[in-house]
């Protein structure tokens, strides 16, 4: 029983922890009423659980040799022009739990 009330409360404060924090815009205009980020985050040209690399060799989107961080990143042109400076191609790679390499797209 006690397990499962701990397991409950570390769940919770990890799903909140993904939430993005939120503020409100004007209150006229064509954003009245919207939320938008407080804080854009390095990364999102690739979503959220994926990470900005820059890749030597891609087989199939599955075995990414080399690969080394972009850095922040703002733009899918700027990720690809920072990966192009040393000859990389920009991919957005996830390590999946219980896997053996990386998974990449290309950004």
């Amino acid at each position: 029983m006690q397990f499962s009330i701990v397991l409950a409360s570390i769940l919770s404060l990890a799903s909140a922890a993904a939430i993005s924090e939120l503020k409100p815009v004007k209150v006229s205009g064509p954003a009245a009423g919207k939320l938008v980020p407080r804080h854009p985050k390095f990364g999102d040209v690739c979503g959220p659980l994926q990470t900005p690399l820059c890749c030597q060799l891609d087989v199939d989107g599955v075995a990414n040799l080399n690969c080394e961080n972009a850095g922040p990143v703002h733009s899918t042109e700027q990720f690809e022009a920072t990966c192009a400076k040393t000859g990389l191609t920009a991919e957005c790679c996830v390590l999946p739990v219980g896997s053996d390499g990386l998974i990449c797209t290309a950004a």
